[in-house]
């Protein structure tokens, strides 16, 4: 069975290198899954444009292709594109699949303001902070829109969002202490 790539799949670019890596080298998507240590499922959803793999599986990826994380990512900074590929992921995993979408477009929309003049440092915490700025807006959006029948939901949403923007907080600390 072969995966279906939408034209607006969040990382179609990606899932086309996999699927040709992967064919290239003869391997199902179970027997790549087996040799990365993910299921087989998650090979479908990288290959359809929907997830991408975290660094530890994307490292696994390039060591079994042969290739660097960076052929395998299509990208020339890997460090800033990893950060931004998980704000993205969790953005999914705490606001769905619109959320992770109206981030991409922040992203998209922020790039052109930034126009290229930041260093990789620069963009990396840029990257951050739009990831937590999307995420508090969504909480915001959330919280103001939800009826008094879903306030569970939006607490428990709300915890999460809080524990990540912490830790979002805590990684740009880290980047900017010597």
């Amino acid at each position: 069975m072969a995966a279906t790539i939408r034209k607006d799949a969040p990382y179609k670019a990606f899932a086309e290198r996999l699927t040709a890596l992967r064919t290239n080298a003869g391997m199902t998507r179970a027997e790549l899954g087996d040799k990365v240590g993910v299921a087989g499922r998650s090979i479908i959803n990288y290959e359809n444009g929907e997830r991408i793999p975290y660094g530890d599986v994307c490292a696994k990826m390039a060591e079994v292709f042969g290739i660097t994380t960076d052929e395998l990512l299509g990208i020339e900074n890997s460090a800033l594109a990893m950060a931004r590929e998980e704000a993205i992921d969790r953005m999914r995993d705490i606001n769905g699949k619109s959320g992770a979408e109206r981030l991409q477009q922040v992203y998209a929309d922020a790039a052109n303001l930034a126009g290229g003049d930041l260093s990789d440092e620069q963009l990396l915490e840029f990257s951050l902070e739009m990831s937590k700025m999307a995420m508090l807006a969504q909480q915001r959006l959330r919280e103001r829109h939800s009826g008094k029948k879903y306030q569970s939901t939006v607490t428990e949403k709300a915890e999460q969002t809080k524990i990540a923007v912490k830790a979002i907080d805590d990684a740009i600390i880290a980047m900017n202490t010597p």
